[in-house]
């Protein structure tokens, strides 16, 4: 053996003796690539870094500045100083790095900076949301509404993230953790994009960060079996309709319990605006990431297989179903479409497999698809014939002049007839 195979077979030994064991703890992702792909946006930092994978990127270094400011205000209300914020971070600086995908490259002074910082900011952003009366005169973030909005947008982003216990034990060292919990305070923070979930009805579980804590909020109530074949979709909007299949608005505790009973699709309203893009795809990728059940890719499939039209989508508007928050109808049709693109590739894991299996199961049978036809010539009638009362009249005395005809050319023929047979045996006088 020659002394430079030797020399490789050691390198590559010194390599593998110093991989860091596969953490347990990892929950905090780069978005994949070929996800990234799809829409770059939706996974990129506009204004603020948030953690270590953005925290060197020149576009987003002016707000450092007001980091540091909030971190000022934060300290004024807390019942700990600056160095005893710096000290419970270093006791965590071990479990920090076990959160992350990577071997970080900071050392562990700048680390420890870096977190404190950022989720010192994370803390202050949520209080001064919860309590406008402790805004600083001329908050940077709160009195701009663009800058509002582009650090809502940064703070849904999987990338951007820290440690939800962290967050935690940061914020109760401030005297308000008596009054509001932070599970109570990111929910306010966050409440508007969470269609209707109330918090009181979510189970207060262990989350990773913001990420995780949204996607816990939305996780179903309902149960379902695992399919043990291929899964299939379902078919659009329309089409169900057209097979006698109705839509309603359901009452359901999370935006995921979808229920198909008795020929009637329930589901809970999705409301489509600014920030459905970037809060569905940053916890679609989470899960591909981390998590074995697929619930919120399952939904995003879901959907897409019922909206590929605009009537699609005016019919679960008018049902108040879906409510549209953007510019038109298109924009609703594009952000829907490919939402899921590049994801789960085991259709064991889709959640809504059986009910896509009932619902294409009632489409196909032929009572349904008679009632459905039947159903269509009378929405036919009442919009081309009845849609209006003169309308109506005109249809109903056409209808009324028909069957007068049709009875006056009966008894002309009957005459006709009546007339023929006494000719031909015509009746004769009795004599007596």
């Amino acid at each position: 053996m020659s002394q430079t195979v030797k020399e490789v077979a050691l390198t590559i030994k010194t390599k593998m003796d110093s991989l860091p064991p596969v953490s347990t703890e990892c929950c905090i992702y780069r978005v994949p690539e070929k996800l990234r792909r799809a829409n770059a946006e939706a996974y990129t930092p506009q204004v603020i870094s948030i953690g270590p994978f953005h925290h060197d990127k020149k576009e987003l270094q002016l707000t450092e500045e007001i980091k540091l400011r909030y971190l000022t205000g934060f300290l004024r209300r807390s019942k700990a100083d600056l160095i005893a914020c710096t000290r419970m971070v270093k006791e965590l600086e071990h479990q920090i790095r076990q959160c992350y995908q990577e071997r970080l490259p900071q050392g562990s002074d700048e680390l420890i900076e870096m977190i404190l910082v950022d989720a010192v900011f994370v803390v202050e952003l949520f209080i001064r949301n919860h309590y406008p009366k402790q805004r600083e005169e001329n908050d940077e973030i709160f009195s701009m509404q663009w800058m509002s909005n582009a650090i809502f947008h940064d703070v849904l982003l999987l990338e951007n993230q820290v440690p939800f216990f962290v967050l935690e034990d940061l914020y109760n060292l401030t005297t308000l953790s008596t009054t509001v919990t932070f599970f109570k305070l990111s929910y306010e923070y966050f409440k508007d994009i969470l269609h209707g979930r109330k918090l009181e009805s979510c189970k207060v579980l262990q989350v990773k960060h913001l990420v995780d804590y949204m996607r816990t909020l939305q996780l179903p109530s309902l149960s379902r079996g695992v399919m043990s074949k291929p899964a299939k979709k379902t078919r659009r909007v329309k089409e169900l309709q057209e097979a006698g299949i109705k839509f309603r608005l359901g009452e359901g505790t999370s935006l995921l319990d979808v229920v198909f009973k008795d020929g009637t699709l329930v589901m809970p309203r999705l409301v489509v605006h600014k920030w459905t893009n970037v809060y569905f795809r940053n916890m679609i990728v989470y899960e591909q990431c981390h998590h074995d059940e697929k619930y919120i890719t399952s939904y995003a499939i879901l959907i897409e297989s019922l909206i590929n039209t605009p009537d699609d989508i005016d019919i679960l508007i008018s049902c108040g179903i879906l409510e549209n928050q953007l510019w038109s109808v298109d924009d609703v049709g594009s952000l829907i479409s490919g939402m899921h693109k590049e994801t789960m590739t085991d259709s064991r894991e889709f959640y809504y497999a059986g009910l896509c299996e009932d619902l294409n199961a009632y489409r196909r049978n032929r009572w349904h698809r008679w009632k459905a036809a039947w159903y269509q010539w009378r929405v036919i009638l009442n919009r081309d014939y009845f849609g209006n009362p003169w309308s109506g009249i005109s249809v109903v005395a056409a209808v009324v002049l028909l069957v007068l005809t049709l009875l006056q050319t009966a008894y002309s023929i009957l005459e006709f007839y009546a007339g023929d047979t006494q000719r031909l045996f015509p009746r004769h006088k009795r004599h007596y």
